[in-house]
């Protein structure tokens, strides 16, 4: 496998692994850690522009300004959280438009399987562990409620959708190639 391949897959799948975390156990996506992963992102794709020429750079681009208007409008519905839009702005710089629509709309269904799914578990009373009611959130997100001054905030943490989406379509690209020989 090529270097800087490697490189790629174990930055995405870092970033989004410890986006999931953060998304399950806070409720929210540091800006410190969605602008790392963009950031770094960037650098990546310059040093691949020094080999590719520098049209390379248009398509990680591309793909971050359509995550950011794409999931900028679901934040402004309140569908998602900005951290969730900013996390798919970083994952564009890293994959590029064509793989980064591929993730966004795997990252859809892997957030519709993961509701159905809690909520199954939860009318078989089974805990899971992850609140599909309000939970108490630090700073200000859309669809936040402030109930006796405390914000809470309801829904799916959609960076595990995200984190789940990605590691199937980077394992789907690794399997790919040892199925057509």
């Amino acid at each position: 496998m090529d270097p800087m391949n490697l490189v790629n897959i174990v930055c995405i799948m870092g970033f989004t692994a410890v986006s999931a975390f953060m998304d399950l156990r806070e409720r929210r996506i540091p800006n410190k850690l969605t602008g790392l992963f963009f950031v770094t992102g960037l650098l990546f794709q310059i040093v691949i522009a020094f080999q590719f020429g520098p049209r390379s750079l248009l398509s990680p681009l591309l793909a971050s300004v359509i995550s950011l208007v794409i999931l900028g409008g679901m934040w402004v519905a309140g569908g998602v959280g900005a951290g969730d839009a900013k996390l798919m702005a970083g994952l564009g710089m890293w994959l590029g438009l064509q793989n980064t629509l591929y993730v966004m709309l795997g990252s859809l269904l892997m957030s519709l399987i993961l509701l159905v799914s809690l909520q199954i578990l939860r009318k078989m009373r089974i805990r899971t562990g992850v609140l599909l009611v309000p939970v108490r959130t630090p700073g200000k997100a859309t669809g936040t409620k402030v109930h006796k001054g405390i914000k809470l905030k309801r829904g799916i943490p959609y960076a595990v959708g995200v984190c789940l989406s990605t590691w199937a379509f980077v394992a789907f690209r690794a399997i790919l190639p040892a199925l057509a020989q």
